[in-house]
């Protein structure tokens, strides 16, 4: 990145830490003084994270160190912390609101655990670098750490497995085998790579050829120069800072292939070519990929003209090519630099090797004993991992005794520099011996925690299926059902003897029914809110049509076709409320508020409309007053023009007449009870938001 880019990072994040120790004291003296309360959407304010709780304390940096590594790797990650989320909304709206209060953009991330609902939800920008999967990936770290309380692991295990996924890079194929050993799928610890795609350095070959390593391997390491600074996310420069970004990469690396070059030929006039093979095949690829990256360049620049698409996807090219040809080069120069180390002080390096080899026998007998006392109690499957360790262990310990008596022959001729190959040789040998006894012992634990765990699981996957069979789930009653159907099916199927794989399964159903029944909780709470309020909300529907049809009734000689409309339209949709009361509430309490209003609209049309009848101006002004013959009463009523009409049936084409039904029922206006409802139940989105993301209990 920038000068100026760090330095507002560095702004951004002393702020963020700030206002996060600022956050902490305030939820701790909140959590002495309150008990646990539903927060509201919550504004960061600037801060990366805001812990309400106070359960993050002690813990704020390396919270802070894991939001800084993701930021690195092109992702911007915000944590909120609360007890509770706000009751009226569900966990996906309230961190979307909480998003949207806090300013974040369509490249940001917000995750937000409720610590007394153990619940969480994340709210993620559709440009996010991260997919879906990944996405659902770091919901599975976080879970496995907040099950236990576990809250700022949880965070951490979240952010790292996106950097993880953001930092990805494709695995070489066809690496080459170390010679001399008899396992060829054998792969040295983390950190003892000889190197990856472009050969490495044959070590064995290069122990049994003639030429040293010298100083001259110092030279070249120092002749490599180091990639210039480049903006972790490039995704995220413009076509013109990718098209400096790029340029900049292509020159380096084009003077760092140069210099390499030299040094190279150097070295294999003075020490031979065996020595340097590993290092000349790793030039050859680089030198192809940097090609291919200056053809990339001139189409860029010849008179074709490319769209901004294309122009940004093949500035990312070229820069992908001069990184992967750069890491090549890297990666001998880490070599050579390891063989430098032994080769200055070859006595303490061949005394260390000494050391760990006189351990050895006692350790792969001990792996041994554990692999078969393993076998007695788990299948094997469960132990295909270790089944091979021991004899693995004894062939590398053979290959260890080869390379130091070598060694010490070459030292004792003066050839320090093929003496530090031999002895190189041996390290990474015993560190791959070390790895393969202690892989044993590490399975044989997880093997017991995984059984005891897993006991655990079941218990708890078995509770989550006898909440599921109490629980009237509504519209989430089918998810339900293929959650509990997918937990027995992992309890049957579950195997005993292979704990490790048996906790997965139990875990992924877990994971499954515990979000289907937060979804089916949800759904019930719904519902049962929305049958109270329906019955409120009908019972007062029912009172307003009530007395909107009996005015109209009462006064119909002088009320228009819109009163009386609108009173059709409320009885249909308390009809339908009424129909869909047992089925959907949440559908019928729309229906039965629709029903409310339309009634008050036809309460108020109907006033109107026998005011303006009476109005001086009106039909009848002058017959309605208090002391009249009762005309003007019966042209209001309508009665009169029953009487015309032949009475009792009312009008022909009134529209209002055949209505009034014996016993003490209410007139219904309409003829078949008024127009048919058009308002048919609609599905919302779920992300009306236009974010993504995810959540549920844990």
């Amino acid at each position: 990145m920038t000068q100026r880019q760090a330095t507002t990072r560095d702004a951004r994040s002393r702020r963020a830490r700030a206002l996060t120790v600022g956050a902490l004291a305030a939820g701790l003296l909140l959590a002495s003084a309150t008990p646990a309360v539903a927060a509201p959407p919550t504004d960061l304010d600037g801060a990366y994270v805001l812990d309400q709780v106070g359960v993050l304390e002690g813990d704020e940096q390396r919270v802070q160190d894991a939001i800084d590594r993701l930021f690195d790797a092109g992702g911007s990650l915000f944590v909120i912390v609360v007890e509770r989320f706000d009751d009226a909304l569900d966990s996906t709206d309230w961190v979307d609101q909480s998003a949207s209060l806090s300013g974040l953009g369509d490249r940001d991330a917000l995750l937000a655990i409720a610590v007394d609902d153990r619940l969480y939800d994340s709210s993620v920008g559709l440009e996010f670098p991260a997919t879906d999967a990944q996405l659902a990936d770091a919901e599975q770290a976080l879970v496995a750490e907040l099950r236990d309380d576990r809250w700022a692991d949880g965070i951490i295990a979240y952010a790292d497995a996106l950097t993880a996924a953001l930092t990805a890079v494709e695995e070489p194929v066809d690496t080459p085998e170390e010679p001399g050993t008899d396992d060829p799928g054998t792969t040295p610890p983390a950190g003892e790579e000889a190197a990856d795609e472009g050969g490495g350095i044959p070590i064995v070959p290069i122990a049994l050829g003639a030429g040293g390593i010298g100083i001259a391997w110092y030279l070249i390491a120092r002749a490599r120069r180091k990639k210039g600074p480049v903006t972790a996310a490039v995704d995220r420069q413009s076509i013109a800072e990718l098209d400096q970004t790029a340029s900049r990469r292509l020159v380096q690396v084009d003077d760092a292939l140069t210099t390499s070059e030299q040094e190279l030929g150097f070295a294999e006039a003075q020490f031979g070519a065996a020595p340097t093979e590993g290092f000349r095949t790793a030039l050859t690829r680089a030198k192809e990929l940097v090609a291919e990256a200056f053809r990339l360049r001139r189409e860029l620049d010849d008179e074709n003209p490319e769209t901004d698409e294309q122009k940004r996807a093949t500035l990312l090219a070229i820069i992908t090519a001069c990184d992967e040809a750069d890491d090549l080069l890297e990666a001998q120069e880490e070599a050579f630099e390891a063989l430098r180390d032994v080769e200055s002080d070859l006595p303490a390096a061949i005394a260390e090797v000494t050391k760990g080899r006189g351990a050895a026998p006692a350790a792969i007998e001990t792996a041994a004993s554990t692999v078969e006392r393993l076998r007695g109690e788990f299948a094997a499957s469960a132990l295909a991992s270790v089944t091979d360790a021991p004899a693995q262990a004894r062939r590398l310990l053979a290959l260890i005794d080869t390379e130091l008596a070598e060694a010490a022959q070459k030292q004792t001729a003066g050839s320090t520099s093929e003496a530090a190959i031999d002895v190189r040789s041996a390290q990474l040998a015993l560190a791959q011996l070390t790895a393969a006894t202690a892989s044993v012992q590490s399975l044989a634990d997880n093997l017991a925690a995984a059984r005891t765990a897993l006991v655990a699981q079941q218990d708890d996957l078995r509770s989550g299926i006898a909440a599921a069979a109490g629980l009237d789930a509504g519209a989430a009653g089918a998810a339900l059902a293929s959650a509990v159907t997918a937990a027995e099916k992992a309890l049957a199927a579950a195997p005993a003897d292979d704990p490790i794989a048996a906790l997965e399964r139990i875990v992924v159903a877990d994971r499954a029914l515990d979000t289907a029944l937060a979804g089916a909780r949800e759904e019930a709470e719904r519902r049962a809110k929305a049958e109270a309020a329906l019955e409120r909300t009908l019972a007062s529907a029912s009172a307003r049509i009530q007395t909107a049809a009996d005015f109209i009734a009462a006064n119909r000689g002088t009320i228009g076709a819109a009163a009386r409309s609108r009173l059709a339209e409320a009885q249909a949709q308390e009809s339908l409320a009424l129909q869909q009361q047992a089925s959907d509430p949440a559908a019928a309490l729309q229906a039965a508020q629709r029903a409310l209003d339309h009634a008050g609209q036809a309460m108020q049309a109907a006033e109107g409309d026998r005011q303006a009848a009476l109005a001086p101006s009106g039909p009848i002004g002058g017959l309605g007053g208090s002391g009249g013959s009762g005309v003007g009463d019966a042209i209001i009523g309508g009665l009169i023009g029953g009487l015309l009409s032949g009475g009792g049936g009312g009008r022909s084409g009134g529209g209002f007449g055949g209505g009034f039904g014996g016993g003490g029922s209410r007139p219904r206006f309409g003829g078949s009870g008024g127009r048919p409802s058009g308002g048919a139940r609609r599905s919302s989105a779920p992300r009306s938001s236009g974010r993504r993301g995810g959540g549920g209990r844990f």
